[in-house]
């Protein structure tokens, strides 16, 4: 493999991961949110 398809594997994958910790974030914040309204009622 040269180096480049290593590179352009590795910054994919990066982004994936980023992605994947956006969402969870985003996800979760709006969870809490949820369960906050929940108990509120």
């Amino acid at each position: 493999m040269n180096i480049s398809k290593v590179v352009l594997i590795f910054v994919i994958s990066l982004l994936i991961y980023f992605a994947f910790l956006f969402l969870g974030f985003f996800l979760k914040d709006k969870n809490l949110k949820a369960q906050n309204l929940k108990k509120e009622e």
